[in-house]
């Protein structure tokens, strides 16, 4: 989504800008998203490919060049850009293995803290939740309604030992 944000901004500082997406699962997550994806494409000149990029190259007038493999017609492409900004998808740390690990808290097939259906807080360890990017993908107003949330479901935890052990 970052990257289709930015293109739509190149659009709006220069109309004639105009951007490719390359990408093998673009997720547009959260409310509106998906329209805006939509949006950009119609309104900002923003076209997306569903590929793998293999390599860039210089072009014989020094522009850079994108071999790709498009998946939709499993061809091996090339298009001549002015410029190629690189982005990266969104992918746990590296360090969030060792880290379940030592918590004894279970990964899901993506690498992120599995969390539960009915508790989408709650790890595979009681007491210990999980909010915005360690969750999964998601936006700044969700990662942060998600860490006001962990925080009532930590405070709540606090509260109940702490009145266990008062009676």
């Amino acid at each position: 989504m970052h990257s289709i944000k930015e293109a739509i901004i190149a659009n709006e500082h220069e109309r004639e800008t105009t951007s490719v997406i390359f990408g093998m699962d673009i997720r547009a997550v959260g409310k509106g998203f998906e329209e805006y994806k939509v949006r950009g494409g119609n309104q900002s000149g923003i076209s997306y490919i569903r590929g793998r990029v293999a390599e860039i190259t210089q072009g014989p007038n020094n522009n850079p060049v994108i071999t790709y493999e498009d998946t939709k017609e499993r061809r091996v492409k090339s298009i001549d850009f002015d410029m190629v900004i690189l982005a990266t998808a969104c992918a746990p740390n590296d360090g969030v293995e060792d880290l379940s690990k030592i918590l004894d808290i279970e990964i899901n097939r993506f690498g992120f803290f599995q969390t539960g259906t009915s508790q989408p807080l709650d790890t595979t360890r009681p007491g210990i939740f999980a909010c915005g990017c360690a969750h999964g993908p998601m936006d700044i107003p969700e990662s942060v309604a998600q860490a006001s949330g962990a925080a009532a479901r930590a405070a709540q935890v606090i509260k109940d030992s702490t009145m266990r052990k008062a009676s």
